[in-house]
């Protein structure tokens, strides 16, 4: 058994603090919990959100914590589930592009009940989740996209780092947790846009916690981590290596890209396409006679749908997302709705829109193909953009700013205005959070009843906390 690169990973997860963390590591980790949280105050709304909401409200388990958007308390186990199911329902998890795809929606779920179960403070849910994120990056790394008609493997090891750290496990332990959360689900591209999807997911946010919470308890397990993948993979995909070379000063999660649209991560290549296009040439929409999405043969034909009938269809079609982004210019909630499916304005409109197949383009992850997009007009002009990554990208990036914008729009009415704007805020400055400012920002995010009991205690802590800064 060797165990190196887990010790190494496990010690990792358990010393480091926040001044060990670089600008851009702190910068992508509020960026991403930024969008993610988004994600889950719009998911919990959304038609599959709202049936797993009322499962667990019907089932609590207990009443232990908030469960997000919803005002009701549940167990750890279960409002983790059900945040882990509202992050991905939104379809705005964030993919890791030039590797194995790697992403956030199973750590910040997690971490927001563990905040309110452990009283942490801002500065410990930053690195709990920092440090989540770099262990998921680092481990599922190796596994190619649509490597076995699969996708994120290792899925839980990721989130156990992220729970162990907020549990204080040390090395031993969070090591045994490792190997407890090895072999969890993955994602079966049989299941994009369905609930399934989401489930799976779920269930990876779950099994790294209830990995971590057996590894507290002294539960053992071998964490070979390498003997694990190879074993999947070949020894010619593997690099041991890479797990730990440079690890806590080159932070490999921070290329993991914000989405700025609430769909495949396939098609926002596309997107942003179409937007540099109508930024740069004046048309309408009755003007153009065709559009043309060259996509690799594959796994991106999963969003090759151009008669969507479910909500899920609309997350995952080229001709659903490029129309709402020549209608509107944009792709938001108001596009991923029932009522669009029937709209005649986006049932014409998707009939524009041809997919062109190439079984010659191979590749192993989707930047490794041409995401060429041609507009043909009826006048006679045509337009086309190719482009190798989506904005939001280390090689596009976003500011705080711009994020905090994204999350105001994607919360929609879910929240308060006010609410919106605290939240967005809070989790801009979250290294400066106390423990109490914690459990207020929490109370708004569970639209907990008991927000306005906590708020005296926050405020009178943060002036006294901000004076002594000053």
């Amino acid at each position: 058994m060797t165990h190196e690169v887990a010790n190494r990973l496990a010690e990792f997860t358990a010393t480091t603090q926040l001044d060990d963390l670089s600008p851009q590591a702190i910068l992508s980790a509020k960026q991403l919990a930024l969008k993610t949280v988004a994600g889950m105050l719009a998911g919990s709304t959304m038609e599959g959100g709202a049936k797993v909401a009322e499962f667990v409200r019907q089932n609590p388990d207990g009443q232990e914590v908030g469960v997000v958007g919803h005002g009701f308390e549940a167990s750890l186990w279960k409002a983790s589930f059900a945040n882990a199911y509202f992050a991905h329902q939104s379809e705005l998890e964030d993919d890791r592009l030039n590797t194995g795809t790697s992403w956030d929606i199973t750590t910040f779920p997690m971490l927001l009940p563990l905040a309110q179960v452990k009283k942490m403070s801002g500065q410990e849910m930053l690195v709990a989740s920092t440090v989540g994120l770099e262990v998921m990056a680092r481990t599922c790394q190796f596994f190619p996209q649509g490597h076995m008609g699969l996708s994120i493997v290792p899925p839980s090891v990721g989130p156990a780092a992220l729970a162990a750290r907020s549990m204080g496990l040390d090395v031993s332990q969070t090591a045994a947790a490792f190997g407890l959360a090895m072999s969890g689900v993955p994602l079966a591209y049989t299941n994009f846009g369905t609930d399934a999807h989401f489930f799976e997911t779920s269930i990876q946010t779950l099994h790294g916690l209830i990995a971590a919470q057996g590894a507290s308890l002294g539960l053992s397990s071998n964490p070979d981590l390498v003997r694990y993948l190879t074993g999947l993979l070949g020894a010619e995909r593997v690099t041991a290596e890479a797990m730990t070379d440079q690890l806590g000063q080159n932070w490999q999660f921070t290329e993991i890209w914000v989405k700025k649209y609430p769909c495949c991560l396939y098609m926002h290549r596309y997107i942003d396409g179409m937007l540099d296009i109508l930024h740069e040439q004046s048309f309408r929409i009755d003007d153009v006679d065709k559009i043309r999405l060259h996509v690799a043969a594959g796994a991106m034909e999963i969003c090759n749908r151009p008669q969507p009938r479910t909500i899920g269809d609309l997350q995952f079609s080229f001709q659903h997302a490029l129309s709402s982004t020549l209608i509107d210019g944009d792709v938001n909630y108001r596009h991923i709705h029932i009522d669009r499916i029937a709209d005649p304005i986006f049932v014409d409109t998707r009939r524009k829109i041809e997919v062109v197949v190439h079984s010659e383009w191979k590749s192993r992850l989707p930047v490794e193909t041409p995401a060429l997009l041609e507009v043909a007009l009826k006048d006679g002009r045509s337009f086309s953009n190719d482009r190798q990554y989506p904005t939001g990208t280390l090689q596009e990036p976003l500011t705080l700013e711009f994020v905090q914008e994204l999350f105001v729009k994607f919360v929609g009415n879910t929240l308060s205005d006010a609410d919106k704007r605290f939240a967005a805020d809070a989790i801009g400055e979250l290294e400066r959070l106390t423990a109490s400012d914690v459990t207020y920002l929490l109370n708004i995010l569970n639209c907990s009843p008991h927000r306005n009991a906590a708020r005296s205690s926050s405020s009178d802590h943060s002036s006294a906390s901000t004076h002594s800064t000053a």
